[in-house]
């Protein structure tokens, strides 16, 4: 009677702690699964405006960067002539399009950079550009941007 009593002890014993080692393996695979979609929901977001800034103080010479329509335009010239950068969302994308200025705009022959479900860009005063964006699911994220060229 007291060797079935061991047993059964061990083997309850056995049971509980295979079910404590199987619900932490999936507790933690459930906050491995949140914490990578929260980090790839961040990096849209966030590479978006990073991208946008470094385009803007690369080119922030001579007042060619301007905002309208919910769009970023960059405007360069050389001895070629004068070319407009323009970066906007289009169909759930962030795109850019590099173009002669006296082309139209074709909004679907821009490159598609990021899926964002929002982009916008404003000018807040004289030389201050607010840009936004929304990454897919996530909350809306800006940046100040202050243009050296509207020192000038």
């Amino acid at each position: 009677m007291k060797l079935k009593t061991d047993f059964l002890f061990t083997l309850l014993l056995f049971c509980v702690f295979a079910i404590s080692a199987f619900s932490l393996v999936i507790i933690g695979a459930g906050v491995y699964e949140n914490s990578v979609s929260s980090m790839e929901q961040n990096f849209e977001g966030r590479t978006a405006l990073a991208y946008v800034a470094e385009k803007v103080r690369q080119n922030d010479a001579g007042a060619g960067v301007s905002a309208s329509d919910d769009m970023l335009k960059i405007t360069t010239e050389d001895a070629d002539g004068s070319y407009t950068l323009y970066i906007y969302e289009h169909e759930g994308y962030l795109r850019e399009l590099f173009t002669r200025t006296e082309l139209p705009f074709d909004a679907e022959a821009g490159q598609k950079l990021l899926e964002v479900e929002d982009f916008s860009v404003s000018e807040k005063a004289e030389g201050l550009l607010e840009i936004s964006t929304v990454g897919e699911g996530e909350d809306a994220i800006s940046l100040l941007l202050h243009l050296k060229s509207a020192e000038s």
